[in-house]
């Protein structure tokens, strides 16, 4: 019974017309609170008025864990200021390179970076840096989402260092990111002057961001292709389209099999889920329709002539609004 009443006053907080916390439009601006569920079961509201900020953020607060074929599951720390110890391991320019980047509250110990770098080294012999910015994500999330766009720009210095280190191409350079890492992501790119081959963005997100404002943000002049996939879209991502191609499975806001997910944790790691799942296939089964949408999709009125795949190592380039069903369970993809 204590559970229960802890839970609905916490709804009563979260949810309340008067907290403004469920944006009418895809808008993170007005909220001022979200659930976090910080175990199964169990939450906590995140104040977004009254938090203390600190927005800092230096090269120092970011590692880069190296894995490739020769060590996929322990990565060799690399800074910016060790580039060279780079040398003593499998890397080189002649490969592919992906960055993976966490969101808030997590680590290169994350389930997305495992997910993602184990199921891409399974099937692909290329170069994938796990940027850990857990000191500046583990601060509350008004602080890790101010600092996105430092923490971006040290990761571009990072990949600067690179290319004046051992000739990185920015065309054979991708990122993917979840959530608040989507937009690190993004601030990476765009100081790059949106030349490196293309991002993903696993259902970035959404509190505190605005669709109007893309200074802070992903958004598609961040890198050659914008691809992103959106799980949540309303609470913790954004429901709006903000890439060249954007992709709403099961509509984009919840997902099949999640349950009740009153925090949407369910459905915010979902997208990492379906990505990792797309790479590790042998042939991509999360086959889109162009539509408008997700009534438009189960009334069977989109352009069945012009179809996409979700996720994926080598993502397609049609640009525009996809939408798909998935199963509850994994495997996810239903062909």
């Amino acid at each position: 019974m204590k559970a229960c009443v802890v839970l609905a006053v916490l709804l009563s907080v979260a949810f309340s017309e008067s907290g403004n916390s469920v944006p009418q439009e895809d808008d993170g601006i007005g909220m001022e609170y979200f659930l976090v569920e910080t175990e199964p079961g169990v939450y906590e509201v995140e104040d977004l008025v009254h938090a203390e900020i600190d927005v800092r953020a230096s090269p120092s607060d970011l590692t880069y864990h190296f894995h490739s074929r020769s060590n996929p599951s322990r990565g060799i720390d690399i800074r910016t200021t060790n580039i060279g110890a780079l040398r003593n391991t499998q890397f080189s320019v002649a490969k592919d390179t992906l960055f993976i980047v966490h969101g808030w509250r997590n680590s290169h110990e994350s389930a997305v970076n495992n997910y993602i770098r184990e199921s891409i080294l399974a099937r692909h012999d290329i170069n994938v840096f796990v940027v850990d910015w857990s000191p500046v994500a583990g601060r509350n999330y008004v602080s890790a989402q101010g600092a996105v766009t430092t923490v971006g720009n040290h990761v571009a210095d990072f990949i600067r260092a690179l290319i004046a280190t051992f000739g990185l191409r920015l065309d054979r350079v991708a990122f993917v990111g979840h959530s608040l890492g989507a937009h690190v992501s993004g601030n990476a790119g765009a100081s790059l002057n949106g030349q490196v081959d293309h991002i993903v963005g696993l259902d970035p997100a959404l509190p505190l961001f605005s669709i109007n404002n893309i200074n802070n943000r992903l958004d598609p002049s961040d890198a050659r292709f914008v691809q992103v996939i959106h799980t949540n879209g309303g609470l913790l991502g954004f429901r709006d389209s903000i890439g060249d191609s954007d992709f709403f499975p099961n509509g984009g806001s919840s997902q099949p099999g999640c349950g009740v997910d009153l925090a949407g944790t369910c459905a915010h790691s979902r997208a990492y889920a379906y990505y990792a799942e797309a790479i590790r296939a042998s042939r991509n089964l999360f086959v889109s329709a162009l539509c408008g949408n997700m009534n438009d999709f189960n009334a069977g009125r989109c352009n069945s002539n012009t179809r996409s795949a979700m996720g994926g190592y080598t993502i397609d380039r049609i640009r525009g609004d996809f939408y798909l069903t998935t199963n509850s369970q994994s495997p996810f993809a239903r062909g």
